[in-house]
């Protein structure tokens, strides 16, 4: 008497898994893309694919594409690595494609993720360099470029105080060839320069700044001068020693 009740049992649980597979069918294919909602500036960004309901007699191929940044590793692979450098206060889509997808199957999903914005340490100088060689001087300002490229709404100034050792128009002359190598081989707008000549101070100093939108220029320290009669001129470097930036 109680098999009857067992089969009668056994029966309804069927149906209602039939039932309950009738309303949720599976998915296959590209169920979504994992990845962060945000991350800082210049931190790798990783991207997976998961996928599911599918059988393959093949490794699976995927096509990624961005809206900003670069795929460092990854491509073609269900997991990339982006480039987050200079994508600060940006918003990253990423859209994966899976290459012959069955029919009924999703092959593509998109995902963002938000670059977070790089700060600006406001009243602070971005470097601060001496007298040094033209290479690294160079460099310096390279990296000084990069900083304002990522920031586009901000100025920058350059603030200057000739040693108290020098020859005549010193500021003047290495305060023109810093705007030129930002603007004529950098590619910064001349018009986001100032230049700023402080006068003299112990040793030569190069200040660089990043001035956000709407903030107040930094003025000279006159804490650093010495007066003018302790300066002692001397003749300026040959021509011919001086290389380009």
């Amino acid at each position: 008497m109680n098999r009857p009740i067992q089969i009668l049992s056994v029966c309804f649980l069927l149906a209602l898994a039939s039932a309950a597979s009738a309303q949720t069918p599976l998915t296959c294919g590209i169920v979504g893309i994992e990845g962060p909602s945000d991350v800082d500036p210049g931190m790798p960004l990783v991207f997976k694919v998961k996928i599911t309901g599918l059988i393959h007699t093949t490794k699976p191929e995927f096509k990624w594409t961005l809206s900003a940044g670069t795929i460092e590793t990854g491509q073609g692979t269900d997991e990339i690595t982006l480039d987050t450098t200079g994508l600060g206060g940006q918003v990253v889509t990423t859209t994966v494609k899976l290459s012959g997808a069955p029919l009924g199957c999703v092959g593509s999903a998109s995902a963002t993720t938000r670059v977070k914005s790089a700060q600006i340490a406001c009243g602070r100088p971005f470097d601060e360099f001496g007298d040094i060689e033209f290479e690294d001087e160079a460099a310096r300002l390279d990296n000084f470029a990069i900083q304002l490229e990522n920031f586009p709404e901000s100025s920058g100034l350059v603030r200057m105080w000739a040693g108290q050792v020098t020859f005549d128009q010193e500021a003047t002359e290495r305060l023109a060839r810093v705007k030129s190598h930002l603007v004529d081989v950098r590619g910064v707008d001349s018009s986001r320069i100032a230049i700023l000549d402080c006068g003299f101070t112990r040793d030569l100093t190069i200040q660089l700044y990043v001035v956000p939108l709407g903030a107040a220029f930094p003025v000279c320290d006159d804490s650093r001068d010495v007066p003018s009669y302790e300066v002692k001129f001397t003749k300026p470097r040959s021509k011919s020693s001086k290389k380009p930036l």
